[in-house]
């Protein structure tokens, strides 16, 4: 996917958001732990989230994990580029923001653990992280 926003301001363009620049600078380490947990760190923030993968399939998890929970061998992960920009006006003011989807994977693409939602402000004539979230698919219960 390509997303770029450009201002036409004055009858000049002008580059607001590259994809490409996005995808360097938002990085992130995927590593999977012992008892059935993926951690996630953003690089950018340092932010860490743990996502519970207990309630995968017992298949899946016997793949990974011995019958205590431990880890077989280290498993690391991925986040894919960016996968979607969406603008958004969170607070009703008028003013958009510009929310990222990034979709993390663990040990191959299909294998989706979840998605890095960034939402970017405008400030000082550039779009900057203003919250990080980790979605998670939920489980039948």
């Amino acid at each position: 996917m390509y997303h770029y926003i450009y201002s036409f301001a004055n009858n000049v363009a002008k580059l607001l958001f590259d994809f490409n620049a996005y995808n360097e600078e938002y990085n992130y380490d995927i590593t999977y732990k012992d008892n059935y947990k993926v951690e996630v760190i953003s690089k950018n923030n340092n932010e860490k989230y743990i996502i519970d993968i207990s309630t995968r399939g017992e298949e899946y998890l016997s793949e990974i994990y011995d019958e205590n929970g431990k880890l077989k061998q280290p498993i690391s992960g991925f986040v894919n580029p960016l996968s979607g920009l969406y603008p958004v006006d969170f607070d009703s003011n008028g003013v958009y923001e510009l929310l990222a989807y990034q979709k993390i994977a663990g040990r191959y693409n299909a294998d989706s653990l979840g998605y890095v939602l960034n939402t970017l402000k405008w400030k000082d004539n550039r779009f900057v992280l203003d919250n990080q979230n980790v979605a998670i698919f939920g489980s039948q219960t």
